[in-house]
C-alpha cells in the first residue's frame, strides 16, 4: 500500500474515534461516514470545532428540527469548519423552506441536500425548482426505485445546471446496462446517477463500473451485496486501473478488520466494503489529473454518493431492527 493511502487510511481511523467521542448516541455508520467527508478534503477531525459546531447546531434549531436528525452529525461537522457557522446553518435553513416550497417532503435526507446548496445559497430558489424537476424526472422513470434519499441528487444536478434531458438518456443507458447483471436496485440506480453525472459515453462507464465489480470478487472479497456499486461507478469514471485498484479496495478491507471498531462484530463485511471503496475513491479523486472546476464537479459527486448511500443503508437498518 502505497504511503499517501496508508495516511488517508489512517487519517479516517482516527477521525472516526474523535467523532464517536463526540456524537456518542450516532451508530458507528455515521461515525465513519463523517470521518469519509472529512477525508475527502484531507482534514482531521478536529474535537474543537465539531464541538462549536454541534453548539451552533444545537443554539440556533429546536429540539424536533429536521437538523437534529440523522443528518447532525455531518452538519455540526460542516458548520464547525467554517468561522461564519452560523450564517451556513442559516443558509441551510433557507434552502431547506425552498427545498419545502419547491415540493419536497421532510426526509432525513433533505436536511444533508440543504447543505449542499449552501454555496449556491445566492440560486437557491433556481436550483430548488430544478432540483423538483430532476426528482419528478426520475420519480416517473422508476416510481417504485426513487425515494427521498434521490433528493441530493436532484440538487447535485440542478446545482451544475445538468441539461435535463441528457441527463435522463444517459441515466436511461446506464441502468440499462447495470439492471441486465445487478437487477432494478437502489445501487443500481445511484451508479446510474454517477455514471449520468460523467461526460463519457454512459455505456462504456456502466460495463466499466461491472468489470470493476467482478475484479474485487475475483481479488478475494466475496461479498454478494451491491453496495459499492455507486462508488465502483465513480472510479470507472476516474478512469482507474482496474486490478490494481480491486487488489488495493481488497487490501483495505483486509487491513480494516483487524483494526479497532471494524471488526466483524461492530462493522459488517458489506460496510467494511463500502468504507474502503470510498477510501480508494478518495485516494483516485486526490491523485486525478483535472481541473478545478471538474474536480469540484467529482468531489461533490463523491460527497453526494456517500451522503446518500450510508444515511440510506442507516435507515433501511433502523425499519428492520423496529420490526
Amino acid at each position: 500500500m502505497k504511503s499517501g493511502t496508508m495516511r488517508r487510511t489512517e487519517q479516517f481511523m482516527e477521525n472516526r474515534r474523535r467523532i464517536e467521542r463526540t456524537f456518542r448516541m450516532s451508530t458507528p455508520q455515521v461515525h465513519c461516514l463523517c470521518a469519509l467527508l472529512l477525508g475527502i478534503d484531507n482534514q482531521d477531525a478536529d474535537l474543537e470545532s465539531i464541538r462549536r459546531g454541534k453548539k451552533i447546531l444545537k443554539k440556533n434549531t429546536g429540539i424536533f428540527s429536521a437538523f437534529r436528525g440523522l443528518g447532525m452529525a455531518p452538519a455540526a461537522i460542516k458548520i464547525g469548519e467554517h468561522e461564519d457557522g452560523a450564517q451556513r446553518l442559516d443558509y441551510a435553513k433557507d434552502n431547506l423552506k425552498k427545498l419545502r416550497a419547491a415540493g419536497f417532503i421532510p426526509t432525513d435526507y433533505l436536511c444533508p441536500a440543504a447543505f449542499l446548496m449552501a454555496k449556491y445559497h445566492d440560486r437557491a430558489d433556481e436550483v430548488a425548482k430544478l432540483a423538483r424537476e430532476h426528482y419528478l424526472e426520475m420519480r416517473h422513470a422508476h416510481r417504485v426505485l426513487t425515494g427521498g434519499e434521490d433528493v441530493m441528487f436532484a440538487v447535485l444536478f440542478a446545482m451544475y445546471d445538468a441539461e435535463k434531458d441528457a441527463l435522463s438518456a444517459r441515466m436511461d443507458a446506464a441502468m440499462d446496462l447495470l439492471s441486465g447483471r445487478f437487477g432494478r436496485t437502489n445501487p443500481s440506480q445511484m451508479a446510474s446517477f454517477a455514471i449520468a453525472f460523467s461526460d463519457q459515453p454512459a455505456d462504456e462507464l456502466a460495463l466499466r463500473t461491472e468489470r470493476l465489480y467482478d475484479a474485487v470478487r475475483q481479488a478475494g472479497e466475496k461479498n454478494r451485496e451491491m453496495l459499492d456499486l455507486p462508488l465502483l461507478a465513480f472510479l470507472a469514471g476516474l478512469d482507474v486501473p482496474e486490478k490494481e485498484t480491486a487488489a488495493l479496495i481488497v487490501e483495505l478491507s483486509a487491513y480494516l478488520r483487524e483494526q479497532k471498531g471494524f471488526s466483524p462484530m461492530r462493522i459488517g463485511r458489506s460496510q467494511r466494503l463500502v468504507y474502503t471503496t470510498a477510501l480508494a475513491a478518495i485516494d483516485a479523486l486526490s491523485n486525478a489529473p483535472l481541473k478545478a472546476e471538474d474536480y469540484a464537479k467529482k468531489r461533490d459527486l463523491l460527497q453526494t454518493l456517500l451522503m446518500s448511500g450510508i444515511l440510506l443503508f442507516v435507515v433501511v437498518s433502523m425499519a428492520a431492527s423496529a420490526h
